[in-house]
């Protein structure tokens, strides 16, 4: 039941609708921000003026967007995605200036070298990325994610996201516990985040019931 509860209710994609008009009143931009897996915050501003400040000013802004989202969240957050564009959102990575935070003791520390290019179905290390998240949703509730039933969901898991392929092409109702609503308007990167932890709650799902 513990399983249960983590997968369908800290899991499950959550828009953040507050959040997203404080940040629009900050920016002139049309802002949209979402919670993924309970502990991801993905952020997109598109059509701001700060797409053509100075990279320094740009990333000092989204630093500060982030210690916002950090500060606005009730529960611990793992990482933040902020990406700006230039126009409406697309997957044109000429027009898209994005930043990525991992929070560490509740601040925002961005991350430079993350491969926000990566292509095909979601890697093995994408994977474990999921698993180690739900790993510190076990730890908090006091309990372990170990033995036969963590083998089980890793290898459900991984087997979802050779079926599900290349999170470009991907139909998102094909995919349970993937929302359609905020899928199209999500950048590749994200698209990825988003499908390993919906992929990660169905397979809570499946080993919970064996």
């Amino acid at each position: 039941m513990v399983a249960i509860s983590v997968s369908a209710c800290d899991l499950w994609p959550k828009e953040l609708g507050s959040l997203a008009e404080s940040i629009t009143q900050q920016v002139s931009g049309d802002t949209t921000a979402w919670l993924l897996g309970g502990d991801v915050v993905v952020i997109n501003v598109a059509g701001s003026p700060s797409y053509r400040i100075l990279q320094s000013e740009l990333e000092a802004l989204a630093t500060g967007i982030a210690e916002q989202a950090i500060e606005y969240s009730t529960a611990p957050l793992e990482s933040i995605a902020i990406t700006f564009y230039e126009g409406e959102v697309s997957e044109n990575s000429e027009k898209m200036r994005e930043f990525i935070f991992l929070v560490m003791e509740k601040r925002p520390v961005l991350q430079p070298y993350l491969d926000l290019d990566a292509m095909g179905p979601l890697t093995a290390d994408e994977i474990e990325v999921a698993i180690y998240r739900l790993d510190e949703a076990y730890d908090q509730l006091g309990k372990s994610l170990t033995g036969e039933y963590r083998k089980c969901v890793l290898a459900e898991a991984e087997k979802r996201a050779h079926d599900a392929g290349d999170p470009e092409t991907l139909d998102p109702g094909s995919v349970e516990f993937l929302a359609a609503e905020p899928w199209y308007v999500l950048d590749g990167f994200s698209k990825r985040i988003f499908l390993a932890q919906a992929i990660m709650s169905k397979a809570l799902f499946i080993c919970t019931g064996t």
